[in-house]
């Protein structure tokens, strides 16, 4: 399992050092081709990610159940406490 997390993790940063390439290629001559070098490595990382297979062992035919939230843990209790910190931190930089 932590191998195809390896492979899924290193396609993604071969998808992001092409888009690099592509997007942020030195002013020159030369822009062109870091470009189009750029184009094929993230097309690659794409294929390569594209290419992956899901693990299905631990696919289960059980719908999904969402966790009952507790009290606390309700975004309208939550948000007062968020806005005393945030004016608390707003006072203090004054």
């Amino acid at each position: 399992m932590t191998t195809s997390i390896a492979k899924r993790i290193a396609a993604l940063a071969v998808i992001v050092v092409g888009l690099l390439l592509l997007v942020l290629a030195p002013a020159g001559d030369a822009t062109s081709s870091y470009r189009i070098v750029g184009l094929l490595v993230a097309a690659a990382g794409g294929a390569w990610l594209g290419a992956q297979r899901r693990d299905t062992s631990r696919v289960t035919d059980e719908p999904y159940q969402q966790p009952v939230l507790r009290w606390y843990q309700a975004p309208i209790v939550l948000f007062p406490i968020i806005l005393l910190i945030v004016a608390g931190l707003v006072y203090l930089a004054m």
